[in-house]
C-alpha cells in the first residue's frame, strides 16, 4: 500500500513540475507522508522573490526552446526551488533576464532590471545559486555545464558594461547605490499591495512550470503581467493540427489538493473553429486572476530552427487526447 501511494505521488510530482520519473520518485519518498507534493514557500521572502523571478522569465524568454521558457523541470521545496535549464542557450536567455543590472532606458535614465539586490552566492558543477541580500531566499539554476554559466554570465557582464550599465551581480555581500537608491525608493513591483496580495499565483504557477508540457500541448508560451500582478496572462501557441487540451490544464492548475485556489469563471472561443479563444481563472478571495490565451498557429521552420521545431513535436507527440470544455452559461472570459 505504502509503495502504491509513493508511486502515485511520485506521478503526481512528475506532471507538476516535469522531473524525470527516477528524480521524482526519490524526491517523494523522502518526504513525510503528510506534506504537500508541490510545497509552498516557507518564508514569504522566497514566495516574493519567486515571484519576482517568474515575471522576468516571462519579459526575457522570447525564444523557442523545447519546453517553454527553455526550462525542462522544476524542484520546489520549503527553502528555495531549482529551475533545470535545457541547454545553454536557455542559460544565456535566462540570465539575461534575471541577474540584477543597472541599465540605461529610452528616457535616458537608469534603472534596475533582473532580481535587485540578488547576488550568485554558490557554484557547483552544473549550476549556481542565487540569493537576496539579507533574505533567507534561494533559487538555483542548473543543467548547463560550469563552463556554459562562466560564459554566459562574462559575456552578459561585457555587454551590459558596453552599453555604460552595471553588473551589480558582481558587487559582492553589499547593495550597490543604484541597487539601494532603487529599493530606497520602492520602485521594486513587490513593494506595491497589490503584488505582494496576488503573488502566490506567479510563484505557484513556477512551482508547476511542468504543467505546460506534461499535460498541455503548446509549441511555445509567452506571457505577461498587468495590474500590478493582480493579473497574469500566459499564451500558449499550438501547431494547427494538435489538440490544445485546455481542460486538463485547467483541471491540474484547479485541483484541491495539488493545484492552485483557483475557479473556472468562463472561456470563449474567438474564432468559428475553436482555434482561438481565451480561458479565465480566478481565486476565490479575488486577490488574482490568470488568463490562458490559446491559439493555432504554424511558425515557419527556418533551417537554423528545424531541429528544435522537430524536438518540440517529439515533446507533443506524447500527449494524445482532448476533453471537452465543460459550458459555464453566464461567465464571460475578459473580467
Amino acid at each position: 500500500m505504502a509503495a502504491t501511494q509513493t508511486s502515485s505521488r511520485a506521478r503526481t510530482y512528475a506532471l507538476y513540475t516535469g522531473a524525470p520519473r527516477q528524480l521524482a520518485c526519490e524526491i517523494v519518498a523522502g518526504l513525510p507522508r503528510d506534506t504537500p507534493v508541490i510545497p509552498a514557500p516557507a518564508h514569504h521572502a522566497q514566495l516574493l522573490l519567486e515571484s519576482e523571478a517568474f515575471y522576468w522569465v516571462l519579459s526575457s524568454q522570447r525564444d523557442f526552446f523545447e519546453f517553454p521558457f527553455g526550462i525542462r523541470y522544476v524542484q520546489p521545496t520549503a527553502e528555495g526551488i531549482r529551475l533545470h535549464l535545457e541547454s545553454n542557450a536557455s542559460l544565456d536567455s535566462l540570465l539575461a533576464g534575471i541577474l540584477p543590472a543597472r541599465v540605461c532606458v529610452g528616457t535616458g535614465d537608469d534603472e534596475i532590471h533582473g532580481l535587485n539586490g540578488c547576488r550568485i552566492t554558490a557554484r557547483s558543477e552544473h549550476g549556481i545559486e542565487l540569493r537576496r541580500l539579507g533574505q533567507p531566499t534561494s533559487i538555483q539554476l542548473t543543467g548547463p555545464s560550469r563552463r556554459a554559466f562562466h560564459k554566459a554570465e562574462a559575456t552578459l557582464a561585457e555587454r551590459i558594461r558596453d552599453h555604460k550599465g552595471e553588473a551589480s551581480w558582481l558587487a559582492g555581500d553589499t547593495w550597490t547605490a543604484h541597487e539601494r537608491r532603487w529599493e530606497d525608493e520602492r520602485q521594486p513591483l513587490p513593494y506595491e499591495s497589490t503584488w505582494r496580495e496576488a503573488a502566490w499565483l506567479p510563484s505557484g504557477l513556477l512551482r508547476r512550470l511542468g504543467l505546460l508540457h506534461t499535460v498541455a500541448v503548446p509549441q511555445v508560451v509567452t506571457g505577461h503581467q498587468s495590474r500590478l500582478g493582480e493579473w497574469w496572462i500566459l499564451e500558449l501557441d499550438h501547431y494547427s493540427d494538435t489538440g490544445l487540451r485546455r481542460t486538463e490544464l485547467v483541471q491540474a492548475l484547479t485541483d484541491p489538493e495539488n493545484g492552485l485556489p483557483l475557479e473556472l469563471r468562463g472561456h470563449r472561443d474567438l474564432t468559428a473553429d475553436g482555434g482561438l479563444g481565451v480561458v479565465l481563472l480566478k481565486s476565490p478571495d479575488a486577490t488574482a486572476t490568470l488568463q490562458l490565451r490559446y491559439d493555432r498557429f504554424d511558425y515557419p521552420v527556418k533551417a537554423e530552427r528545424a531541429e528544435m521545431f522537430a524536438a518540440i513535436r517529439r515533446r507533443i507527440s506524447v500527449l494524445t487526447g482532448e476533453a471537452p470544455f465543460p459550458a459555464i452559461p453566464g461567465c464571460s472570459p475578459t473580467g
